[in-house]
């Protein structure tokens, strides 16, 4: 299990990992854009090199708040600028019912929203 690999993953992004894993798609996790304290700093979740994707699982513990979504705004447009395409997967997206066409979507630079 991925919490095996990765003990630092929450437990979304370990439902992202082990999709990832078990569909054979290559990928970077936790990877540092700009420096601790720089304006639009962000650790993205998973890279996929591939396609040139930064995919970043949203959950709403970790990105709720006026203060947070403003931080995920400037962490995308840094991406963005940086040449990558950011995909927010958001936490209703992984249930078991949804994960498989939120996932498939986020492999074609898609993102699904459920509310």
């Amino acid at each position: 299990m991925a919490v095996d690999i990765f003990p630092f993953l929450s437990k979304l992004e370990q439902i992202v990992y082990v999709w990832l894993v078990k569909n054979n798609v290559l990928f970077n996790t936790q990877q540092r854009f700009g420096g601790y304290m720089d304006v639009g700093s962000s650790v993205v979740d998973f890279i996929l090199p591939e396609n040139n994707i930064a995919l970043r699982v949203m959950g709403s513990y970790w990105h709720h708040g006026l203060k947070v979504e403003g931080r995920d705004a400037l962490g995308r447009e840094m991406l963005t600028a940086a040449g990558y395409i950011v995909v927010d997967v958001a936490e209703e997206g992984l249930r078991p019912d949804r994960l498989e066409h939120t996932m498939r979507a986020a492999l074609r630079g898609e993102e699904v929203s459920y509310g």
